[in-house]
């Protein structure tokens, strides 16, 4: 396939745009109302129907997550697929697909006409698939589709049916929510697919195209049968043309999705209420020299799910502790996906984050902080001596904040003084939202803190005592466009001073890391609902620099608005940070001085006001010379 046969190339009115716009208004669709394996006609799951009728009128397409379906069984699927066309042509086509066997491999395959610059294997849902020989009603002869064995990989076959088992299962779940947002009976479709079925998969490969400009992965088409359920990697390339104005749309990459579009079938079953939409898949050039951290890690927290918020971590999720554990040491960042914290929740704060930026200078100036009033809006921050492209709030999560003056924790007298929030009066719904989504992330920042834990061979709970009066708290970042992205950041580089960060982004992107293998800096690409997780300065210190805070920073848009909200896990301002024992003895000594907490976190704030002469503290400042 690395010349550019005729057979590839598109008529001139159906060549690629090179150019393409990206679909953010497919709609995403959170599966997790359905539980239980059952599907009760409702009001439980009312809005979802909704979702799915919408996204079926309008796009006939759609996203879903939170689907059931394991990501470990997709990952072994997709190992398989890569080992399985990684071999010799040769070897393939010892299952190679023909008019009489119309599964497994093929690799000339031809929509409208036009040969796809791919490569396929089918295999069949139900083996032996039973297909009538003629149309004729009367005639019951039945011919008989089995699937191929391929010899590699060995466990291919297995890998396959455990895949089409669970993806099966989601099939028939959104089949049920399309019939009742239809109007009918949940059930209504099972009939026609209990006897007899002929569902599928397929397996895509598409290499690196020289000529992306002439030949498409897949041309222009619509699917023939009822739903396809489409599993993409991160190179992404499907485009959908838009129905609102006929426009190639690319479709963006979501982690452990789903792509759902109708088939020409509900179309009819529908007459017409549900449109079969025409979509394609772009080719990929060979791969350029961009940075993108693809690297840092992304971790699929779905093992703690089936766990109740309150217990320990059982040992049952070893993998994810060493995912964990490996991903601090190794990045001193990661991302997170299956988190628990509801979408409807961060989606709230993020859109009250929106109004209440969009506020004048004039009444957001009311709620604004100082030097002595830490809490509230601010719009002059400054990092490394050096004001900051954008505007923020801040709000403290234990409120109120109570500050006492000494170590002595079970002292409840011991109160000096507290800190209250700032509230905005607009948007009016600003407090309750910022609080619903305060107590979700924070228990997700517990969860991640006890797996942290284990992966330096601690009891989930060593750190649990030092956040009892915590200072913790959450920013609402806005970046405004900047015309100067050449010369300004919206956040110079720095190192968290907390514990841990847990970040959600927007889709515009900006955050950049410091890469510790070769010091490059590496642009994190947005995950849709997922949490950007990094060490922070008092992490580093007690693992006694076992885990490190990593250098991060924030680049301006010349075009475009961002938003961001991270959760900073920080312990009681009274707290003695030092190596932990039990990870330190003579052939690994102490490697720091004891940081009070309060201390450090003040001294640095007053940096963050305005210009300085003086260096930041920073952890280096209390290193032990041995």
């Amino acid at each position: 396939m690395g010349e550019v046969d005729p057979a590839f190339i598109q008529d001139p009115e159906h060549r690629p745009n090179l150019s393409f716009i990206q679909v953010e208004g497919i709609p995403v669709i959170d599966l997790s109302p359905i539980t239980n394996h059952t599907l009760q006609d409702s009001s439980s799951i009312e809005g979802l129907v909704k979702e799915i009728g919408s996204a079926c009128k309008e796009w006939g397409f759609f996203q879903v997550i939170n689907h059931g379906v394991p990501l470990s069984t997709r990952q072994r699927m997709e190992e398989a697929s890569r080992m399985f066309f990684a071999q010799s042509l040769e070897e393939k086509r010892k299952v190679s697909r023909n008019e009489s066997t119309p599964t497994g491999y093929y690799d000339t395959e031809h929509t409208k006409n036009i040969r796809d610059w791919k490569e396929v294997f089918d295999f069949l849902a139900k083996e032996p698939t039973l297909i009538p020989i003629t149309s004729d009603e009367h005639d019951d002869r039945l011919t008989h589709w089995t699937n191929p064995s391929p010899q590699y990989p060995s466990n291919f076959r297995a890998i396959i049916e455990e895949y089409i088992q669970e993806v099966e299962k989601l099939a028939f779940k959104l089949m049920e929510l399309i019939a009742l947002s239809l109007g009918l009976e949940a059930k209504r479709f099972e009939q026609f697919f209990i006897k007899r079925q002929t569902s599928f998969i397929r397996l895509n490969h598409y290499p690196p195209c020289p000529f992306p400009h002439l030949a498409l992965g897949v041309g222009r088409h619509k699917d023939a049968g009822a739903l396809t359920i489409l599993a993409p990697d991160e190179v992404g390339g499907l485009e959908v043309k838009r129905k609102a104005d006929q426009k190639w749309v690319r479709v963006e990459h979501i982690p452990d999705a789903y792509i759902i579009n109708v088939g020409d079938l509900i179309q009819v079953w529908s007459n017409d209420a549900y449109e079969s939409v025409e979509h394609r898949v772009m080719n990929n050039r060979p791969k350029t020299s961009v940075i993108i951290a693809e690297g840092i890690p992304l971790i699929d927290l779905s093992p703690l799910n089936y766990q109740d918020e309150h217990t320990n971590i059982p040992d049952s999720i070893e993998g994810i502790v060493n995912q964990i554990g490996s991903a601090c040491k190794e990045w001193g960042f990661f991302q997170v996906i299956n988190h628990k914290v509801p979408l409807d929740k961060r989606q709230r704060i993020e859109q009250v984050a929106r109004k209440f930026f969009a506020l004048s200078l004039e009444e957001k100036l009311k709620v604004r902080r100082d030097a002595i009033n830490v809490l509230g809006y601010f719009e002059a921050e400054h990092t490394k001596n050096v004001r900051d492209w954008k505007e923020i709030y801040d709000f403290n999560v234990q409120e109120p904040t109570f500050i006492p003056p000494s170590i002595e924790p079970d002292d409840e007298q011991n109160v000096q003084f507290k800190w209250d929030n700032r509230w905005p009066q607009n948007p009016p719904e600003f407090r309750e939202a910022c609080q619903e989504y305060a107590q979700e992330v924070e228990k997700l920042a517990h969860k991640l803190m006890e797996l942290i834990a284990l992966s330096l061979g601690l009891v989930p709970n060593r750190f649990r005592g030092f956040f009892r009066h915590n200072t913790s708290n959450i920013r609402l970042n806005h970046y405004p466009p900047c015309p100067y992205p050449h010369l300004a950041l919206g956040l110079g580089r720095h190192k968290d001073t907390g514990v841990l960060t847990v970040l959600a982004q927007d889709d515009v992107g900006g955050l950049e890391v410091r890469r510790k293998s070769d010091g490059e800096w590496i642009r994190v690409k947005p995950i849709f609902n997922s949490f950007i997780i990094n060490v922070g300065d008092m992490i580093q210190v007690w693992s006694n620099d076992a885990y490190e805070s990593v250098e991060h920073r924030v680049m301006v848009n010349s075009e475009k608005d961002r938003f961001s909200i991270p959760f900073f896990l920080k312990p009681a301002l009274y707290t003695d940070v030092k190596p932990l024992e039990e990870l330190t003895d003579h052939r690994n000594p102490p490697k720091y001085k004891s940081i009070n907490w309060g201390h450090f976190r003040t001294t640095r704030m007053r940096s963050n006001f305005a210009k300085s002469n003086v260096e930041n503290l920073q952890i280096y400042h209390f290193k032990l010379s041995h």
